[in-house]
């Protein structure tokens, strides 16, 4: 293959026709009422959401309609850009100014200008960043495509994040008491083989704990007391609970043929609950079986820690330290036969690219930090997800991904334990697309590997993989597709790319014609006999119709009355609802049931299980949207926005129809043909 792809930028900005696939690009047409231009006033929520969540492009001048974008210029752009300057200083209507002069500019696309506006993230002391003087009704986030204003609870957690420090709260009355003196001896114990010259080696456990932040006093107020660090670190459940009530650690093991648990450590009462004693329950159950090879020293001596063990305990720790723990949300960590899950309550205080980088520390928990620091279980502060990342690299695994999920307050990192190229695939990219491949960016040639090795995929699945900013992929999508190397079907957000000679499964080609469905009482008939459907039973008070010879031509030849004419159907047969589909469907209900039978607030936890194990019972068959919402008797754009939207876009579930993710049949499985 002899193409050449060019890495600059295209056209200006971005690729017109692939700007929808972005949450992060808005386009407004600003023409004004006389058409030659107006700052519209909605932009200015659009810029409190980009600034509230990952920021984003604003582009004046270009017209969206129905997903279409046409570009219309502004005939006069000086004008609006004035009035851009004079509104974003004003306080009594933007709170925050986070543009500096090249954050605005004019550029040409097709000719026409376009006034190109670009939002940072705002900082975490600058957020919430609102509008119109009133953070209570002026604070807006990106969701999706569109532009959201924040409940007050929301607000509420952005200003409660201001906040330096989270960790160095005095409880009041709680004591030495409510410290697990199990956890504190071996904790000591471990600073000892850390450093075992160190003079807090002397102190008393008060004294200690004063030492690394655990017990503090106030010099102003004279209060003395556990730290939030130290109750956290070290203390024992009951009086956890009393200070954190929605408190929980949580590690699953999981088998992906059933995705179900196979293992669990959680916050039940029977230990002590607190993180010091989870890190050295789960580190253990996460290492056990790590199927990686042993490192040398210096000297030849074997030791068993490697790349591998740095990246994962660091990674417990980093979701430890910087977990948000006055929330509903849990610390959750997975351990998958592939990958390794971190979850943890609360958004990264600082944006990803910044972590990815290093040197830029803004810990939630810094106590907490220090108090494995000392033990020689992480990193210093700032240089925590770039070892992540380059240990990953060493131990040949794919690149780690770290993300947001702005929605849940979640940050996320799956470690993935799977080699980054084998020899194999290497030599199947160079024989596909030709030497080229090894010149191509290093997001590109991730590009190609996902094509090579998932058949199809989208934008998201793309931005799951890396962490460059959306808008590269979008670049990178799009030139690799003007270059021959990939094709596209679908539009916007159902874009799908693929090699050629894939054929991605639609309602109208012989991929999706293939798909099967489970059958539920609503889509499938029973056989009829005559105009009786075979399980009605008959009304035998019913008189027999009379046999009429003029209607029975077989017995009277003689009238050599003509056949009848077979007309082709108009609509494809429907199929019949045969035992087995009767069988399948009442075993599906018995799975539904749970959730079905709750009239109360449901767990999205448990809704997400249900949805799995009804997939996983259905296999190889896909479950209609209606079908799902049916069973678990819930409405069906509340399943689509609220659940199976988002177990798509982390490939929990797949869709049938790939490129029409809103078709009415849509149907939903465990596993990518």
């Amino acid at each position: 293959m002899t193409n050449k792809i060019n890495d600059n930028p295209i056209a200006n900005i971005i690729d017109i026709q692939t700007l929808q696939e972005s949450v992060e690009v808005e386009c407004k047409q600003a023409g004004g009422r006389d058409g030659h231009g107006a700052v519209p006033n909605d932009m200015w929520e659009t810029y409190s959401a980009f600034a509230n969540t990952r920021g984003g492009l604003i582009l004046l001048g270009i017209k969206e309609k129905k997903g279409t974008f046409t570009v219309e210029g502004i005939t006069n752009p000086a004008p609006l850009i004035k009035n851009i300057w004079d509104i974003v200083n004003n306080p009594n209507k933007v709170s925050v100014n986070l543009l500096s002069e090249s954050d605005v500019r004019i550029e040409t696309l097709e000719g026409k200008s376009v006034i190109a506006i670009t939002v940072a993230r705002a900082p975490r002391e600058s957020r919430p960043v609102f509008i119109n003087a009133n953070p209570l009704n002026g604070t807006y986030q990106r969701r999706y495509e569109a532009d959201q204003k924040c409940l007050p609870v929301a607000v509420n957690k952005m200003l409660a994040e201001q906040e330096e420090v989270r960790d160095n709260r005095i409880l009041e009355h709680f004591t030495l008491d409510d410290i697990d003196p199990e956890s504190l001896r071996i904790y000591r114990q471990m600073f000892v083989d850390a450093k075992p010259q160190h003079p807090f080696l002397e102190l008393s456990d008060q004294e200690f704990l004063r030492s690394i932040r655990g017990w503090q006093q106030d010099r102003a107020t004279g209060k003395a007391g556990l730290t939030l660090a130290g109750l956290v670190m070290f203390g024992k459940w009951d009086a956890i609970q009393d200070a954190l009530p929605s408190f929980a650690l949580d590690y699953q093991e999981k088998d992906d043929s059933t995705h179900r648990w196979i293992d669990r450590i959680y916050t039940d009462g029977s230990w002590s609950g607190n993180a010091f004693d989870f890190y050295r329950k789960v580190y253990r159950k996460l290492t056990a079986d790590l199927k990686v090879g042993f490192s040398l020293t210096d000297d030849g001596q074997r030791q068993d820690t490697t790349p591998a063990h740095e990246a994962i305990r660091e990674a417990l720790v980093n979701t430890l330290a910087h977990a948000e723990f006055n929330t509903e949300s849990n610390i959750l960590i997975e351990k998958h036969p592939d990958f390794i899950g971190f979850r943890n309550a609360g958004l990264m205080r600082i944006p990803v690219h910044e972590a990815k980088a290093g040197g830029n520390s803004q810990c939630r928990n810094p106590a907490i930090h220090q108090m494995f620091l000392n033990i020689g279980l992480s990193e210093k502060a700032g240089s925590g997800i770039p070892k992540i990342y380059s240990n990953c690299k060493a131990q040949n695994w794919q690149p780690p991904h770290l993300y947001e999920k702005d929605e849940l307050n979640q940050t996320l990192l799956e470690l993935r334990m799977v080699n980054m190229v084998s020899p194999e695939l290497h030599q199947r990219l160079i024989e596909t697309y030709g030497e080229g491949y090894n010149k191509l960016s290093e997001l590109k040639r991730t590009i190609l590997m996902t094509a090579i090795t998932e058949s199809w995929f989208n934008h998201e699945r793309i931005c799951s993989l890396t962490s460059e900013h959306t808008r590269e992929v979008t670049l990178a999508l799009s030139q690799l597709v003007n270059a021959g190397y990939l094709e596209s079907a679908g539009q916007h957000r159902g874009k799908i790319y693929h090699l050629k000679g894939i054929e991605v499964p639609t309602p109208d080609n012989e991929a999706g014609r293939s798909i099967s469905f489970v059958l539920s009482p609503n889509q499938a008939e029973p056989p009829l006999i005559g105009s009786k459907k075979i399980n009605e039973v008959p009304d035998l008070t019913e008189p027999v119709p009379e046999l009429v010879p003029e209607l029975v031509p077989e017995l009277v030849p003689e009238l050599n009355l003509p056949a009848p004419e077979l007309v082709p159907e108009r609509n494809p047969p429907v199929p019949e609802f045969d035992l087995s589909a009767s069988n399948l469907w009442l075993e599906l209900k018995e799975i539904a049931s749970p959730i079905a039978q709750n009239s109360g607030r449901k767990q999205k936890s448990d809704v997400e299980k249900s949805i799995i194990d009804l997939c996983t019972k259905s296999a190889p068959n896909c479950l209609r949207l209606s079908d799902i919402a049916q069973l678990l008797n819930m409405n069906t754009d509340t399943l689509r926005k609220h659940y199976l939207r988002e177990m798509v876009k982390d490939q929990v579930l797949f869709l049938a129809y790939p490129t029409i993710p809103n078709h009415p049949e849509q149907g939903y499985k465990l596993h990518k043909d």
